[in-house]
């Protein structure tokens, strides 16, 4: 194995597993997990454009399929989990609602 194909293990590497820290997220572990992933992802374009410094473009063309899959995965999670607390949200904004409402019914009641 090659000095690039090396590097190129080391990205996928990186990449799976921020969409395995991704998948484990929850909500107590949310603000906890999201700066490490962060950091991961930091670590990722820091190591691309190394790899373009380092490399020919034509070179790292032939990994491109197996990166861009893999940031697509993660991406698509990114997308699932921001609609998952998006929903949270309007639920948790509905019900306040509704206390709101029954709270000035009691209230015009009186």
């Amino acid at each position: 194995m090659n000095k690039l194909e090396s590097e190129i293990k080391g990205l996928q590497f990186l990449l799976k597993n921020i969409y395995s820290d991704l998948s484990s997220i929850s909500m107590d572990s949310f603000s906890e997990r999201i700066p490490k992933i962060r950091n991961k992802m930091e670590m990722v374009v820091y190591k691309r454009k190394e790899l373009l410094l380092k490399f020919d473009k034509s070179e790292l063309k032939k990994y491109d399929e197996k990166l861009f899959s893999l940031s697509k995965l993660i991406q698509k999670k990114f997308d699932n989990i921001i609609e998952h607390y998006k929903g949270k949200k309007l639920e948790i904004a509905k019900k306040l609602l509704q206390i709101d409402n029954q709270k000035k019914l009691a209230n015009y009641i009186r």
